[in-house]
């Protein structure tokens, strides 16, 4: 599975230099003092019986934006560790990933599972404010997700991202290399070179920035063309058809999602069984 976003590669004014003096060598052969007979390994027959739902895998952390990711990183910190993987599973599982992108409907039912599930962490595991922000956060990278397209060619999903911005930055903030992109796409290309290539991009980057104070019309634009960008995302993600299930108890919360899977049309009912199920792994320790 190959994915990857719009992101391009940033000016990095740091550079790790260090450089390894020697490598490791494997050595192969036998030592004297150990027997090397063969060990064996059994398995009971209830080990062999465990339900493939009562294996659960750990996930990969997702950045998305600066804002996205400090929202997350904030929200689960000092939650239990099974709540902060449930989320990076939804994000894998449901959001960020290749599942279904040859059908839309399908794709879309997977995402809303996800929003779902996002619910009843908030609604279980957050104070009001935090469940409030955290299921904006989960709507902001679904959003993300709608947008993904597979290359036919490369096999790669290239997402659309909203306009990143550090934290504490100025609403009207736009980074120099957007409008770049935006405005003089061959010099962001030339750009990009230079910093894969370790060539002089500093030189490039101040040569654009100079002329942005003559360009008003550049930032005034990109921020409307941006904020139209997330109005639109926002509204793919306004409707659910799993927003009614009940958020009251896990083994109420799974009833309800399962019947609502049942009655939604989707193709794939077992796929989607399954990440419930493993929804329901995840957290049972906590309740427990």
């Amino acid at each position: 599975m190959k994915i990857s976003s719009t992101t391009q590669f940033e000016p990095n004014l740091y550079a790790n230099t260090t450089r390894q003096n020697s490598k490791p060598v494997l050595v192969t052969g036998t030592i004297a003092s150990l027997s090397h007979l063969t060990d064996k390994v059994e398995i009971s027959a209830e080990g062999r019986q465990l339900a493939a739902a009562d294996i659960v895998n750990h996930s990969a952390k997702y950045f998305g934006t600066v804002q996205i990711n400090e929202s997350l990183n904030r929200l689960l910190t000092g939650k239990p560790t099974e709540v902060t993987e449930t989320v990076y599973g939804i994000i894998q599982s449901n959001f960020i990933n290749d599942s279904y992108m040859d059908d839309r409907d399908e794709r879309a039912a997977n995402i809303e599972l996800g929003l779902a599930q996002a619910g009843y962490i908030a609604d279980n595991y957050m104070t009001e404010d935090e469940a409030a922000e955290f299921k904006q956060t989960m709507e902001q990278i679904a959003a993300i997700a709608k947008t993904g397209v597979k290359d036919g060619a490369t096999g790669q999903i290239r997402y659309i991202t909203p306009a990143d911005k550090p934290i504490g930055a100025p609403e009207d903030y736009v980074k120099t290399s957007d409008l770049m992109r935006r405005y003089e796409p061959d010099t962001y290309s030339w750009l990009q070179d230079a910093i894969v290539n370790g060539k002089d991009w500093g030189s490039i980057l101040l040569d654009f920035a100079k002329k942005v104070p003559s360009h008003s019309d550049w930032i005034k634009n990109y921020i409307e063309e941006d904020n139209n960008l997330k109005k639109n995302m926002q509204q793919s993600v306004s409707s659910n058809r799993f927003q009614t299930a009940s958020t009251w108890g896990l083994e109420e919360f799974a009833q309800n999602i399962k019947t609502l899977i049942a009655g939604s049309g989707v193709k794939n009912i077992g796929a989607f069984m399954n990440n419930t199920e493993s929804f329901i792994q995840r957290l049972k320790t906590v309740n427990s």
